[in-house]
């Protein structure tokens, strides 16, 4: 038997009023004020064979790499807390700050540079370190329980945004509970895949989206309760064909929804005091795409303007000009990389992200695996089908971004935003999954182990 004691903590990372919000170019969006915060929380397992993990989820639509690894030193420095230990996972909130400059202006085109704040930056760093040590240093022996629900289409929210009637999703929604010895639930982790993006790029205040009003709604059945949000393989998923608005109060109802399914379930979790933990982790070998046809990018840019100006001449939907610009944006970062490759600067801007990583964390016989940027979600679907282990969550959004989506063979031949936004090859996809069932094959083999010699 392997007991373990666990620490929690969470801390506001909402941005002064003026700090800009990102998730959509074209905008001018310095926020104006916080509609709901923007938090920061820690999980600490630490079991008596001195094996550990530091969870930390956010509200944060993302940070790179290198600035990942910033706030790891930090912890490093103030809880001995090895990197490897540590895993960074944002809720991917489209009305959170920039954290890097994620897109730049064609030459001629209004100026639409994403606006990074250093200052919050710093805060950030500082704020979610700081919570990591107030996690750590206040530790408690506790029980930890699983349990599964799902969510979706059939309760009205969702879904695939390339196929909205036919497209795959994943609906599932895993939770991991930890409580104390006097039988308080003190965490509440889970995922979900879907983008934080019912709130659009005419809003200018500060909020969580859907994941804070799942939060609204798990803590107040449980007000001890830190909750934690992580990121699915949402590349493809998104509310836009779902939702009948891009108010507050549809977010509301996604996230009362999603918080309904996790509290019918909690009754059903079981619990055990004992925990082991292993974790793994993979550089990814992924390729960059050739970008070498510069004039053929540019064609592309010409072509997907006039189609959007026709769905405004012609009266078409808010959602049918949503896509159209979407297409046009997609369209204008590949000729961007095209005219970043022709200046030898392609690099440039990815290298706070790479080397590529994966991770992989085994707690008793649950798998999670974390993934740097956004992947579509057939690549989650089969990670999760063909893992030894019955039990895997597949998160993405972790430990720094990649350079666009992940996405599948048939997005590229079809083409659109999250084909042409990406720099990675086609080939990636299977890259992604081909490494982390190998490393999901490595870690089951020694979970078996361990449950042998016990």
């Amino acid at each position: 038997m392997t007991l373990f004691k666990a620490g929690v903590s969470q801390t506001d990372l909402s941005p002064d009023k003026g700090v800009d919000l990102g998730g959509y170019p074209y905008f001018e969006r310095a926020n104006i004020g916080v509609h709901d915060p923007l938090y920061g929380a820690c999980l600490y397992l630490i079991n008596d064979k001195c094996e550990s993990v530091l969870l930390m989820t956010s509200d944060l639509c993302y940070m790179t790499k290198r600035q990942c690894d910033m706030v790891k030193e930090q912890v490093y420095a103030k809880t001995g807390i090895l990197k490897e230990s540590i895993i960074m996972t944002f809720s991917h909130s489209h009305s959170a700050p920039w954290m890097s400059a994620m897109f730049r202006s064609l030459p001629g085109q209004p100026e639409y540079e994403s606006k990074v704040d250093e200052d919050y930056l710093k805060v950030v760093i500082n704020k979610w370190s700081d919570c990591a040590k107030e996690a750590f240093d206040n530790t408690f022996d506790a029980n930890i329980g699983f349990s599964k629900t799902r969510c979706g289409k059939a309760e009205g929210i969702g879904g695939n945004r390339r196929d909205p009637e036919n497209g795959v999703s994943d609906e599932d929604v895993p939770i991991m509970v930890i409580k104390d010895k006097d039988n308080v639930i003190r965490a509440i982790h889970t995922k979900y895949a879907l983008h934080p993006t019912i709130l659009h790029g005419e809003n200018k205040y500060v909020s969580a989206d859907y994941p804070g009003y799942i939060r609204k709604y798990i803590n107040g059945e449980y007000p001890d309760a830190v909750f934690m949000f992580s990121q699915g393989t949402s590349g493809n998923q998104s509310p836009r064909y779902f939702r009948k608005d891009q108010s507050f109060s549809e977010a509301e109802r996604f996230g009362k929804t999603i918080a309904q399914s996790i509290l019918k379930i909690m009754d059903n979790v079981i619990y055990a005091d004992s925990l082991n933990i292993f974790h793994a982790t993979r550089v990814l070998d992924l390729k960059i795409k050739n970008y070498s046809d510069i004039e053929s990018a540019k064609a592309k840019v010409e072509y997907y303007k006039k189609k959007k100006e026709e769905k405004i001449r012609n009266n078409g939907s808010y959602t049918e000009i949503q896509t159209a610009d979407m297409w046009l944006l997609g369209a204008e970062c590949e000729y961007n990389y095209s005219i970043m490759y022709q200046k030898g600067e392609l690099e440039s801007y990815y290298k706070n992200d790479i080397p590529f990583t994966a991770h992989g964390l085994v707690l008793n016989e649950h798998a999670y695996t974390f993934t740097q940027g956004e992947m579509f979600v057939e690549f989650g679907l089969k990670i999760k089908k063909l893992s030894p282990f019955a039990n895997t969550s597949v998160i993405t959004v972790s430990n720094g971004m990649t350079p666009g989506y992940c996405v599948t063979n048939e997005a590229y031949e079809e083409g659109g935003y999250e084909a042409w936004n990406s720099l990675l090859d086609t080939k990636c996809g299977d890259i992604v999954v081909n490494s982390l069932l190998d490393m999901l094959t490595g870690m089951h083999m020694r979970y078996k182990e361990e449950i042998r010699i016990g």
